[in-house]
């Protein structure tokens, strides 16, 4: 069995209540993605990296700045086995919202991969840097983004309830040329919120690598995308 990964959110202050949330403005259903990328695109199944693999390639501790922590609880792989081929699920755009302020928010894409790793950092602040890492079969990866594109734009404005005090968060996504074969990057801000939160998507090859940077501080994690440059070029010596 797959070692499922953990859907981790910052036990933050006042600064990012991250519980439950509700979107505000969605349908309410899900959304069914019924393109998909040529078969040309396709990565050959014998380049697919297992969790070990992936694990290896993950940045360590010191590539953060002083002050963070190793998460172990946050820490984990799926070892030297890839998880057989699993249906594509629909991408649920009413619930996907409040999983864009969690770690693996990739799993809002509604596809798993055949293998992941993931490492998780903190600091006394609460501040987080989670990264994942997860490889897809067949077009998958491009597929993956697609979507995470298309849950992003969906939840440019939403709100949170998660807090004492709801807040409107609005994202920011803007595509980032020249990193891996495709990089997005999402800032999520709220006024009733100190800081704010940075995640980059970037496919390399049918390897999808996630971040999660979320601060208190006034520039909302943009060091989250050179961690994940940092990240990508690791992947790319390794395909």
């Amino acid at each position: 069995m797959k070692l499922r990964r953990a859907l981790t959110t910052v036990a933050a202050t006042a600064a990012l209540p991250l519980a439950l949330t509700a979107c505000s403005g969605g349908s309410g259903s899900s959304s069914k993605d019924t393109s998909a990328p040529s078969a040309s695109a396709a990565a050959p199944e014998t380049r697919l990296l297992n969790g070990t693999r992936l694990k290896s390639l993950l940045l360590p501790v010191e590539a953060l700045p002083k002050g963070y922590k190793a998460d172990p609880q946050a820490t984990r792989d799926s070892g030297g086995t890839l998880a057989a081929s699993s249906a594509k699920k629909p991408v649920d755009l009413a619930s996907a919202c409040p999983k864009l302020e969690a770690s693996a928010w990739i799993q809002t894409s509604g596809i798993e991969g055949a293998g992941f790793a993931q490492g998780d950092f903190a600091n006394a602040s609460q501040e987080e840097f989670n990264q994942e890492l997860d490889s897809f079969r067949g077009t998958d990866a491009q597929t993956v983004m697609k979507r995470l594109g298309q849950v992003l734009k969906h939840c440019a404005h939403f709100t949170d309830t998660s807090g004492d005090t709801k807040a409107s968060v609005t994202i920011k996504t803007v595509s980032v040329p020249k990193v891996g074969d495709q990089t997005l990057k999402a800032e999520l801000v709220a006024p009733e919120w100190e800081g704010g939160t940075t995640l980059v998507a970037s496919r390399v090859g049918n390897v999808v690598v996630t971040t999660f940077y979320s601060v208190q501080s006034s520039d909302k994690g943009a060091a989250g995308l050179d961690l994940t440059k940092k990240i990508v070029a690791g992947v790319q010596q390794a395909k």
